[in-house]
Order: structure tokens, then C-alpha cells, then sequence
């Protein structure tokens, strides 16, 4: 993309939000209107590490998989994280409330490491959808949700703000589009939805073959002390291709609890996740399953058990100074069974990760971190990964 198309791509984003906020705006004195973001700078130097996209400032753990060898430092900066968002909340609708929202980041890059020569290592990230939803109703009657927006199956609770975004070994994380119902009752939140099913059954085996929906069911309690949640999820994993029809009937459950132990200043968040979840849990480091083939030469799908547990520590030291430690293991239950392998020829078998950052709020709206990360591989070729990242990074709210 030219620096002249850039250009205009961005211009066209900032006169359709100014536009939007203006008409809307004008025609009901009963909505309100939310326009916002943040913008995020990194800089990471990663060392002693497997880093095969040559991208120090790369985010998914999954990049363990590019290992081809011992590989000495790397530094780069990325503004790729920053986000923005346009949302409209219409009050007193024959319906009830109605709320719209649109969201999106700079995440996905143009090449492997994005950088790109028509600027001379400049950022040549692309603006991308995160979410796309419209929600109808309230707490007391039920709230329909139909869009694109974090999966159910996800608690946010459990997805804690480190700086190294999608660095977790463990955590449940996913945003597709879905049909969710919520209904609120004192401190319990019940949660059902069916949302946009894939399966992912290795290196260029990313299917929409499934027939149904995955099916996902959740339980929120909010009591004074913290917080606790149980989700399950059902779904089919499916290939149908010219050669063969496979398939599998499967499930996963995730539990997440966090509790307050000195009021606001400390907290411990703790979550466990189980089953064929695939890629909605560790980041896709697994595959869904694998293709098998019985002794009549049929083809079946043997499902990749996962499990994993992440536990961290929310520290406030003053009112401008906090911390997060956390730590992750995920791990293939059924050994040899992951075919996650992105064309690299090995799997992961398990992995590990440990945070700790240091965070200073200089304004409300303003705040500078450091962050150090460990992460460490257990491949099915017995390559043993083990990197360390150095990362500080700048938000600033609007």
C-alpha cells in the first residue's frame, strides 16, 4: 500500500467517525454517544530466545513454532495495539435500550515482520475488526447480543492486562460472531449463546465445514468478596473435502475465580481450562485435532485434549503505582497428538509463561510500563525453547 493510500485510508476512518457522531448527534436527544480508543507504543527486546519471525515484538506464543534455531537478540517497536472505538447507546425504544459498537485495532501486519521498504522500516500495520455487535434490552427482562464480540466461553476476568498482549500460556481468548442471551439476577449472570464454529485440524486445515454452531453456556457470581465463573462449551469438529468426511462431537469447560484479599490493593485471579477447547484456549498453540486413519482406511478425527491453569496477582502499591505477576502452563494431555505445526514439522507439546510488570499512571488517562516475561516450550522434535522478554510500553486513553 502507497504512503498516498495510506493517507487516505485514514482520513476516510476519521471523517466517518466525525460523521457519524454529528448525524447521530442531531437526531435523538435519548442516545448517547461513546467515541474513543487508546494508543499503544512497544518496544521489546526479546534475547536467549526461538524467535523465527525475526519480530522481537511479535505477540502470540504460537511463534514457537517458527523454531529453527538458537537465534541471538532482537528489539523492535510496534504501535500495532492501538485501538478505536465508536458506540451508541438509544434509550427508551419499544424494545428497550439499544446499544451499537464498533471497534477495531492496528493488529494484523502486512508481512512477517512488519516492517515493509516503501518507508524504510516503517510500521505498515492494518486497521482490522475487533468487534461489531448490537445489543438489545437490560439486566431485569434479558439482553439479546448479536455480532462479532469476545465468545462467551471467554471470561474477561480471567484475561488480565498484561503488556505483552496474548503472552498467557493458558488463558481462554477468542472474539467471532455470535447470537448471545444474558440475564442478570443480584449477583448471578447466566450466559447462552451459539457462536460462529471453525475447526483448525493443522498447517492449512482451518475448516468452516461444521454443520452447527458451537454452543456455549455461562455463570458469573459477583458476590462482595470477588468473583467466580463456570463456562461450558459444545461444539463439532468437521473436514469435508473431496477425499473424506470427518468429524466429532466435543467439548471443553473453563473456571475462573478471583478474590479480593486486602479490599482494592491486592487481588488473586486464578483460572482452569480443560477438553478439546482448541483454539480458544493458550492463544491457538493447539489444534482442534488431528486426522486419523482406522484400520479399514477410513479417516476420523481424534480430538487434541488440552489443559491449562494460569494464576496471577494484582498488586496496587499506591495510587499511581501497580503490578501484575502471573503465571501460566498449558500442555497437550495426549502427547504427540497436537498437529498445530504451521509447516515447522514440530508441535508444542506444553508450554509455560511468567509475567511481572511495574505500572505508573502518570495522569488518569496516561501510563508507562515495564513489563519482564519468561517463556519457555516443550516441542514434539524434544526442542526446548526458552526466551526472555524485555518490554515497556506507553497507553495513553482518549
Amino acid at each position: 500500500m502507497s504512503y498516498l493510500k495510506k493517507m487516505r485510508t485514514a482520513i476516510l476512518i476519521v471523517a466517518t467517525l466525525v460523521i457519524f457522531a454529528n448525524v447521530i448527534d442531531a437526531k435523538a436527544d435519548d442516545r448517547e454517544i461513546d467515541l474513543g480508543g487508546f494508543i499503544k507504543v512497544n518496544a521489546a527486546l526479546t534475547t536467549k530466545g526461538v524467535n523465527g519471525i525475526d519480530d522481537a515484538s511479535g505477540v502470540y506464543n504460537a511463534d514457537l513454532l517458527f523454531a529453527q534455531d538458537n537465534k541471538g537478540s532482537r528489539f523492535g517497536f510496534n504501535a500495532k495495539e492501538t485501538r478505536l472505538f465508536a458506540g451508541i447507546t438509544q434509550k427508551n425504544t419499544p424494545v428497550g435500550a439499544i446499544k451499537g459498537y464498533v471497534e477495531g485495532n492496528f493488529g494484523v501486519e502486512s508481512n512477517a515482520d512488519g516492517n515493509t521498504v516503501e518507508a524504510y522500516g516503517t510500521s505498515n500495520a492494518r486497521f482490522v475488526l475487533r468487534h461489531a455487535y448490537v445489543e438489545v434490552g437490560n439486566d431485569q427482562s434479558g439482553r439479546l447480543l448479536v455480532g462479532q464480540a469476545y465468545s462467551t466461553f471467554m471470561d474477561l476476568k480471567g484475561a488480565m492486562d498484561v503488556l505483552d498482549y496474548a503472552g498467557s500460556a493458558a488463558v481462554v481468548f477468542a472474539r467471532q460472531p455470535q447470537i448471545r442471551y444474558t440475564l442478570v439476577r443480584g449477583d448471578t449472570k447466566l450466559m447462552i449463546a451459539a457462536e460462529n464454529a471453525t475447526s483448525n485440524l493443522g498447517y492449512n486445515l482451518v475448516t468452516d465445514d461444521q454443520r452447527l454452531p458451537d454452543f456455549v453456556a455461562r455463570v458469573d457470581y459477583d458476590p462482595t468478596w470477588g468473583h467466580f465463573s463456570v463456562a461450558a462449551i459444545l461444539r463439532e469438529i468437521r473436514i469435508d473435502n473431496n477425499e473424506f468426511d470427518a468429524r466429532k462431537i466435543t467439548g471443553g469447560v473453563a473456571v475462573t475465580a478471583s478474590k479480593k484479599i486486602i479490599g482494592d490493593r491486592f487481588e488473586i485471579t486464578g483460572q482452569y481450562i480443560r477438553g478439546a477447547i482448541g483454539h480458544y484456549g493458550a492463544f491457538s498453540a493447539f489444534s482442534d485435532g488431528v486426522i486419523m486413519t482406522d484400520e479399514q482406511g477410513a479417516s476420523y478425527i481424534e480430538p487434541t485434549e488440552i489443559q491449562g491453569m494460569s494464576i496471577a496477582a494484582t498488586i496496587v502499591w499506591s495510587e499511581k503505582l501497580n503490578s501484575i505477576v502471573m503465571a501460566s502452563y498449558a500442555a497437550n494431555t495426549n502427547k504427540g497428538a497436537n498437529v498445530m505445526t504451521l509447516g515447522t514439522g514440530h508441535a508444542i507439546e506444553n508450554v509455560k509463561s511468567l509475567h511481572a510488570n511495574l505500572n505508573y499512571n502518570i495522569t488518569d488517562d496516561l501510563k508507562v510500563g515495564f513489563e519482564y516475561k519468561k517463556l519457555i516450550g516443550n516441542l514434539s522434535d524434544n526442542t526446548k525453547p526458552n526466551v526472555d522478554r524485555y518490554q515497556g510500553s506507553m497507553i495513553y486513553h482518549f
